[in-house]
């Protein structure tokens, strides 16, 4: 015999749910990044791309891909902040690149490609060689505030590089910068594993709850599993 405790039940219920799903995602996310590093393994011993094709035909394997440096721009530069494939603070010069027509979740837009660096200590903007798309860098709580009449950058913030850039939309999920040879932060932050001891923690968590629910039934006398 089951009488369910009516409270205990509607709240117990969405979080099993909740809980169930939490778990199915981290596990299909160990997939999905399983599949984009392989894919990135598979590409270090392949050959440059154009762009076109690394996001109309790879489609999910961009991240990291290499890409054959586009023609020169003649657009405006900015200059944002960071670091040169060998260490070295800096600024990155960069301008903005119309996406191509077949990249849908970008139509109408433009990303940002590095042209140059210029060391933070002075001297010549070096053009940068091999270049990869990746994620912008996430913004630091203590990062300057952009300076958007001087086109100097601290922060990625699609909307002052709009402004910047003459009202040309920046597509805010990825830019191109110097090819450094290493795993994308993306793929190396969060390896397969840890998706997989997310999933099993909140699975695990399903399954407490389920317990605590079933034992709390049983000791008030609402479950039992034989007749009187």
């Amino acid at each position: 015999m089951f009488r369910p405790l009516p409270i205990l039940t509607l709240f117990s219920l969405p979080a099993l749910v909740l809980l169930i799903g939490l778990g199915g995602w981290q596990w299909s996310r160990m997939g999905e990044k399983a599949n984009a590093i392989a894919a990135w393994e598979s590409q270090e011993a392949g050959e440059a791309v154009p762009l076109e094709f690394a996001l109309c035909e790879a489609r999910a394997g961009y991240f990291g891909r290499e890409i054959i440096r586009p023609d020169d721009p003649g657009h405006t530069f900015i200059r944002f902040q960071g670091r040169s494939v060998d260490g070295e603070p800096g600024w990155r010069h960069m301008y903005a690149l119309a996406l191509p027509a077949c990249f849908s979740p970008g139509a109408g837009q433009a990303v940002l490609v590095q042209y140059g660096f210029e060391p933070l200590r002075g001297g010549d903007v070096a053009v940068a060689g091999r270049l990869t798309i990746v994620r912008p860098p996430a913004s630091g709580a203590f990062a300057a505030a952009n300076e958007i009449a001087s086109r100097t950058f601290y922060r990625f913030e699609a909307s002052d590089l709009t402004e910047a850039l003459g009202g040309m939309p920046i597509y805010p999920d990825f830019w191109i910068v110097a090819y450094s040879g290493e795993m994308p932060p993306q793929l190396a932050s969060v390896p397969p594993s840890q998706h997989l001891g997310y999933a099993l923690t909140w699975w695990g968590m399903a399954l407490a709850l389920i317990a605590v629910y079933l034992v709390l039934h049983v000791q008030r006398g609402r479950l039992r599993f034989t007749r009187r």
